[in-house]
């Protein structure tokens, strides 16, 4: 697995960009918390300035001076910086060597730009500096300097640093962490493919069981897959099926056509032959149009012409299309129709799903026996018979195509009629259920 993979891998690309994210954010916060802080101490120490200021002025004339000289005097650290002076900048009292120039005498607080050299050690520290005139005309001048601020923004910084390089590295072996994760999922899942590749479709893509993104894909992988491998055994059973079910009447077909061209002479024979070929033609027609057709279903062309089907009016049209039929072999077709039931369709197809199951069971119920066509208002509709039934074994395999319920195929059908069920029910989004009605089947088909 080399590096250059990792750096392609979306969970990689994903990872730095929510890492420059996070970055991002942590940068923001940082110098948010920067402003805030040094915003907060400069506040205080302005408001110290104003407060000494204050006391100051209020201070009798006479005092002033000795509580510069004690202000500055108290402060081991040489933070406090004052001085008393006359109206033309004679230094009175306090530790300013000099009136720094360009001084405003407003009683504002700022940070002075100029000057600088009159305070003492004042090129190494931010400074605040408050001037204002006392009443008596002298100037009073105080400043502090912005330790505490410098100190607060320099661990800031500090934090600052550490945390940005910090993130970094995490962002990084979060990223490769994470790629050499999915590398291994993908890896895994290269490996299933290849071997389904090679014709082994029983083998599925593995799933972790966590639900995650590379779950949900194997999951739909492996629905198609199924779906493949079960498409691909229909069309395995659909060859063998109609390698032996065509093959009857196709060597049928040639024997016949072979003794009417041997017998010669007579016409009556030859046209006895032909009729019975053409009859063996129509029989392999059928079989190849009704393929067709299930073809046609179930590649879903017909959806274009859905609309609202009368399922009542539908199934009264079929039952009465196969009542003489059933009556020929004194079979009691009993029909139950709900009041009002539709659905959402193609009427013909969904005629033509109702028409096969009451062929087949009107084929297998006994003669005298009874069927049931039942349509419900929640559009179910229900064909049963008390014919023999189905055995276990073939009910999971009735709708695919060739399947015969007579293993001895004595009965006519070419196996096909209900495999055009399941694909109008498909088509239809319907299911597709078959019950032991005992005796007899049960088919029912809906929603």
């Amino acid at each position: 697995m080399r590096l250059d993979d990792l750096r392609r891998t979306s969970a990689f690309r994903l990872t730095l960009l929510f890492s420059a994210l996070l970055i991002g954010s942590v940068l923001l916060v940082f110098e948010l918390t920067y402003w805030q802080a040094s915003s907060l101490l400069m506040e205080r120490l302005d408001h110290s300035l104003v407060h000494e200021s204050d006391e100051l002025r209020l201070t009798p004339e006479a005092e002033q001076i000795a509580e510069i000289n004690v202000l500055v005097g108290s402060d081991p650290h040489g933070d406090w910086l004052a001085g008393l002076f006359a109206a033309d900048h004679h230094r009175l009292a306090g530790n300013v060597d000099g009136w720094p120039s360009h001084t405003r005498v407003d009683g504002v607080v700022r940070t002075p730009r100029e000057g600088l050299d009159s305070f003492p050690g004042s090129a190494r520290h931010e400074l605040r500096v408050l001037a204002e005139a006392l009443p008596d005309g002298r100037l009073l001048l105080i400043a502090h300097r912005a330790n505490d601020v410098d100190a607060v923004r320099t661990v800031i910084l500090r934090a600052m640093s550490v945390g940005l390089v910090a993130s970094v590295l995490l962002a990084l072996v979060g990223g490769l962490l994470t790629s050499f994760a999915s590398l291994r999922r993908i890896e895994t899942m290269r490996r299933a493919t290849m071997a389904i590749v090679t014709g082994d479709l029983s083998l599925r893509l593995p799933t972790t069981g966590k639900g995650d993104d590379f779950d949900k894909m194997a999951q739909m992988v492996n629905v198609m897959l199924a779906d493949i491998q079960r498409l691909i055994a229909d069309i395995k059973s659909a060859g063998d099926n109609i390698a032996h079910d065509l093959r009857t009447p196709l060597t049928r077909l040639r024997t016949r056509l072979e003794g009417a061209l041997r017998r010669g002479g007579d016409v009556t024979p030859h046209r006895a032959a032909m009729a019975d070929a053409i009859q063996d033609t129509d029989q392999l027609l059928t079989t190849f149009r009704a393929l067709l057709r299930i073809s046609e279903v179930e590649a879903g062309e017909r959806r274009a012409g859905f609309r609202t089907v009368d399922l009542v009016a539908l199934a009264g049209a079929a039952a009465e299309l196969f009542e003489p039929i059933a009556s020929q072999r004194r079979q009691h077709l009993i029909s139950n129709f709900a009041a009002n039931a539709s659905l959402h369709g193609d009427p013909d197809l969904l005629f033509e799903a109702v028409a096969n199951l009451l062929d087949n069971a009107v084929k297998y119920a006994p003669m005298g026996g009874v069927i049931r066509l039942d349509v419900t208002s929640d559009a179910q509709i229900t064909v049963q018979d008390n014919g023999p039934g189905l055995p276990g074994d073939l009910q999971e395999n009735l709708f695919k195509r060739f399947t015969r319920g007579d293993k001895a195929r004595h009965t006519p059908g070419n196996g096909l009629g209900l495999s055009l069920v399941a694909a109008v029910a498909k088509l239809h989004g319907l299911t597709l259920a078959v019950e032991d009605a005992m005796p007899g089947c049960r088919v029912r088909i809906g929603g």
